[in-house]
């Protein structure tokens, strides 16, 4: 009988272990059979790179047979480390490790955002360079998830996010990010009006209506530049110079078009500027009664454009007859609505709002009641030591007093008596007049004034009820989208930062608006915080020693995102988004494991 011997490798196919021949040793192999455990170690360790393991006694015999079956099984193109029959790794899994982890759900999500509104398209079309385009839309993504400045911004991405891998983006310098930003404000007008474009076809509406406000935010340090100004702050910041966002926003709540100005800028004199904005489309144009002068109505009517705004005399009180017409808002608001004398051929409505007249009580009572305890406090001073006695110093504290509290100061008869024989004060006496109970009565409403005469009292209600929509606009992106604080003193930084704001506005507002239509009703803020869990997980799978798989995949979606995808009718298939590479030493941009 005469014998053949083989070398074997142990492999495990289909869950089954079994053994494939990988050379041929012959009937003349002399190696004793004690000796092939020794054996297909050394050949083992020789074909990972690993330096040759002496033995006690060494054998010449042994080695020659190692190097003789190492250089036959490497010419017919043997690789230890290629993968098993059944396509799996062989992984050393004491050794795997989790060196990053880092955000990517409402990445996917505002990038395809972004893509349904043409972005990189309309970018590439105004001759943005390819980096800038990839910029702008990581400086977008980056306001939409981590308000704040753009160094904000560029923390974000390069520790945090998984932005610059799903862009294909080098790490770009903080420079470069100001750079796109002041590109992108510098286009703002072609920008604004193609995006808006775009939208309305994504979402098929019309453009009936436009609302115009003013906002503005503050800045903490010097004036500089023409931008920062001191002015009347809407957030009652009057420490801080501020800068005026001026936004026209279509009735579906996308902005139509967007100018920054300074903190001082005298709000009626900037309407002419927005209507020039919307090229030459011709709205019903909705407006506050700071805005309503009679020089812009004017104007509005010289341009044939209809409008709607809140007239700036006093409100009369509330009409005791029956209201012309009645209906509930959104908000679940009760309104009334009464038609009143046309003037010089303006249609005019009173309406009246429980949830304002609540408010505005709320507001008068308690500005009355600082004012009455103001002179109060002075009156029984009088007497005390070391207290206003003097009759010139009371009347000039009585006058501070009433410009501190001007709006309600008018209401009140206030009088300072002398003492006889003495420069002193005898009292401090105070009455409210009649216009107090007139502005009781007047409490929760107001008079629209408007140029369509063929409308209903309510379709004029309803219209303007929906400005609250603009001021609802304005918290968003101060709240939610960093708008405030400033912290940039140079102009063009901070009408790149405003307008990079805005149109982070816009992308998640396409997003709220298609989720809103599957009756989700969920703010940015929440849905940010939802999407922000989702990780893009880094795991390195060391093979042996040189030999590493480094493997990116997604987390799973949770049911309620996976949800909000269904709902936008957008993609996110985690399994689809795996990476792998192998490297033959360890990646050098990667965590190492931490000492055990």
């Amino acid at each position: 009988m005469r014998t053949s011997f083989a070398l074997l490798q142990s492999v495990r196919v289909e869950g089954q272990s079994t053994h494939r021949t990988l050379l041929n040793l012959g009937r003349d192999f002399s190696i004793p059979k004690q000796d092939w455990p020794e054996l297909a170690k050394q050949v083992t360790a020789r074909l990972k790179g690993q330096a040759r393991i002496p033995v006690q006694e060494e054998d010449e015999h042994l080695k020659n047979a190692v190097d003789d079956i190492v250089k036959r099984l490497l010419d017919q193109g043997f690789d230890i480390n290629a993968k098993h029959p059944d396509g799996r790794d062989t992984i050393l899994t004491d050794k795997v490790y989790n060196p990053d982890a880092k955000t990517v759900g409402g990445e996917r999500l505002a990038l395809q955002a972004l893509e349904l509104l043409g972005m990189e398209e309309l970018l590439r079309e105004l001759e943005f360079p390819e980096n800038h385009i990839k910029l702008a839309c990581a400086l977008i993504v980056g306001r939409m998830l981590c308000p704040g400045s753009e160094r904000r911004t560029h923390k974000w991405m390069t520790e945090t996010s998984s932005i610059l891998e799903l862009l294909n983006l080098q790490e770009p310098s903080l420079s470069m990010l100001y750079r796109c930003s002041d590109r992108l404000h510098k286009h703002r007008h072609e920008i604004m009006n193609r995006l808006f474009g775009n939208t309305k076809r994504v979402l098929d509406f019309d453009e009936t209506i436009v609302f115009y406000d003013l906002t503005n935010a503050f800045y903490h340090g010097r004036e500089k530049g023409e931008l920062l100004r001191r002015g009347r702050s809407k957030e009652k910041r009057s420490d801080c110079p501020l800068v005026t966002l001026a936004l026209t926003l279509d009735a579906s709540g996308f902005p139509r078009g967007v100018e920054i100005l300074p903190g001082n800028a005298s709000e009626p004199a900037t309407l002419q500027k927005a209507i020039e904005n919307l090229n030459g489309a011709t709205p019903t144009i909705i407006m506050d009664a700071g805005i309503a002068t009679k020089a812009n109505l004017a104007y509005l009517k010289d341009n044939n454009l209809n409008w709607i705004c809140v007239e700036r005399k006093r409100v009369p009180p509330v009409p005791t007859q029956a209201p012309d017409q009645e209906f509930v808002t959104a908000n679940e608001v009760k309104v009334r609505a009464w038609k009143l004398p046309e003037e010089e051929g303006v249609v005019r409505v009173y309406v009246h709002s429980e949830a304002r007249q609540a408010t505005d009580e709320q507001i008068l009572q308690t500005k009355c009641d600082q004012f009455e305890a103001a002179l109060q406090y002075l009156h029984e001073g009088l007497p005390v030591p070391r207290r206003l006695k003097n009759i010139k110093k009371v009347e000039r504290k009585v006058g501070r007093l009433q410009e501190k509290y001007k709006s309600v100061a008018h209401l009140y008869e206030v009088e300072v008596k002398q003492k006889e024989g003495t420069q002193r004060a005898a009292s401090v006496t105070f009455s409210k007049r009649t216009s107090h109970q007139k502005k009781t009565q007047a409490a929760g409403g107001y008079v629209l004034s408007t140029s369509h005469t063929t409308w209903s009292a309510k379709k004029i209600a309803r219209t303007y009820w929906r400005l609250t929509e603009i001021e609802a606009t304005f918290r968003v992106m101060k709240s939610d989208l960093g708008l405030r604080p400033i912290y940039h003193s140079k102009d063009e930084r901070i009408e790149g930062h405003l307008f990079i704001t805005v149109l982070a506005y816009h992308v998640s507002h396409l997003i709220r608006t298609k989720l809103k239509a599957n009756h989700v009703h969920e703010s940015w803020n929440a849905l940010r915080f939802k999407l922000n869990r989702i990780h893009r997980i880094t795991t390195v799978l060391p093979k042996s020693k040189h030999r590493y798989i480094v493997l990116k995949v997604d987390q799973k979606l949770t049911p309620c995102l996976q949800r909000i995808v269904h709902c936008l009718g957008m993609s996110y298939d985690p399994a689809a988004t795996r990476s792998k590479e192998e490297y033959s030493s360890e990646p050098n941009d990667l965590k190492k494991p931490p000492d055990s």
